[in-house]
């Protein structure tokens, strides 16, 4: 097995684009298999340890093969790295980031990764940093990490729709309203999309509240 995960962990590195990005599911495909049962051990370390990397392909790779991990491996499983894990992605996708390549990627492992971080989504001062490091990608430069970071927030009002009034006063619309309005239809439509999911949201909430009348009790959560 170690000749065959050896070379799947430098293939991360390759100048091959489309080698990398097929190592990185190869990788996160036997992370599914051996972290569970406590294999493995040195691999989240080795990712991390790569994320610090000059070599830009590398960087790209090991963050697509995070987000895949995140996915695929139950939180407890990661859950002694997952601080770990959140920083990693969340570095590469601040503004400050250099590359637009390894911003893109980190955003997109940020978005596999939502439902793994729900503990961190939790504390308020790291809810507000990642809020931050998204809205803060909606605005920039590149379509490509414009669009996954709209694809973000439309996940996170599917997720954590009761945490997000505070940030839909602040941020949240006048951004959207941007987006609605950007020449590139892709980013406009995951505008529209994240408006979509919010009347899907409170919809929902109308039938729950509803549905609680009917028995005459509080709903476990309101609309705002």
């Amino acid at each position: 097995r170690n000749n065959i995960k050896h070379p799947c962990l430098v293939t991360l590195g390759s100048e091959n684009k489309r080698a990398s990005a097929v190592a990185a599911q190869a990788v996160a495909a036997i992370a599914a298999i051996e972290l569970p049962h406590g294999e493995w051990q040195d691999l989240i370390g080795n990712l991390l340890d790569f994320v610090q990397r000059e070599n830009v392909n590398l960087r790209i790779a090991t963050l697509q093969s995070i987000g895949y991990i995140c996915e695929v491996v139950p939180p407890e499983v990661l859950a002694t790295r997952s601080n770990e894990i959140l920083t990693a992605v969340v570095q590469g996708a601040r503004k400050e980031e250099t590359s637009p390549e390894v911003q893109a990627a980190a955003i997109q492992a940020l978005y596999n990764s939502l439902e793994f971080i729900r503990d961190n989504f939790e504390r308020e001062g790291e809810r507000n940093y990642i809020m931050q490091v998204v809205c803060e990608a909606t605005q920039s430069s590149n379509v490509v990490v414009q669009i996954g970071a709209f694809e973000c927030l439309v996940r996170i009002m599917q997720l954590y729709y009761d945490k997000m009034a505070l940030y839909m006063e602040r941020a949240l619309f006048g951004l959207t309203v941007l987006g609605m309005q950007n020449p590139e239809e892709k980013v406009a439509l995951q505008a529209v999309e994240f408006w979509s999911t919010v009347c899907e949201e409170e919809a929902e909430l109308a039938i729950e509240a509803a549905e609680a009348a009917e028995y005459q009790e509080t709903p476990a959560v309101e609309s705002r």
